[in-house]
């Protein structure tokens, strides 16, 4: 019995020993893709593009897509900017909206790359130490002798 008992230990040891570095590695790039949406917030999850469908690397782009969607009437318009029919958005109007919607998504960006750091890299510490507990409690275990 005590031979049992000794084997569902060491399972139970190395498991846990086992799960802590799958878990550290998962981890682990978690924390790279963090620190990349970091480097780049704009092209993060949206791939570049904002809530209105208008890329937002470039105003001169976000510029031709407003107008293009203005002119054929497809794609979300503002609620806070009204337009008529038969105008067009002025430069500085849609120089104000770039503005807002980048910065949004620059923002929303940061927020989940620094949550996902910090949330990752505190699961890498406590799988870290729960390896380290159990690798030592296996290797004490492993050399006090059966009787």
């Amino acid at each position: 019995m005590d031979r049992i008992n000794s084997r569902i230990s060491q399972v139970y040891g190395y498991a846990v020993c086992l799960i802590t570095v799958v878990v550290m590695l998962i981890a682990i790039k978690q924390v790279v893709d963090a620190a990349f949406d970091l480097s780049d917030p704009i092209r993060a999850d949206g791939g570049g593009y904002g809530r209105m469908g208008r890329p937002i690397t470039n105003f001169e782009l976000y510029k031709m897509e407003a107008r293009n969607q203005a002119r054929t009437g497809n794609g979300p318009q503002p609620a806070t900017v009204k337009v008529s029919a038969d105008s067009a958005l002025s430069d500085a109007d849609l120089k104000r909206m770039y503005d807002a919607e980048r910065e949004a998504a620059i923002g929303n960006a940061r927020f989940r790359a620094i949550r996902s750091l910090v949330g990752n890299i505190l699961l890498i510490v406590l799988a870290g130490i729960l390896f380290v507990i159990h690798w030592r409690w296996l290797k004490a275990r492993d050399s006090v002798p059966l009787t």
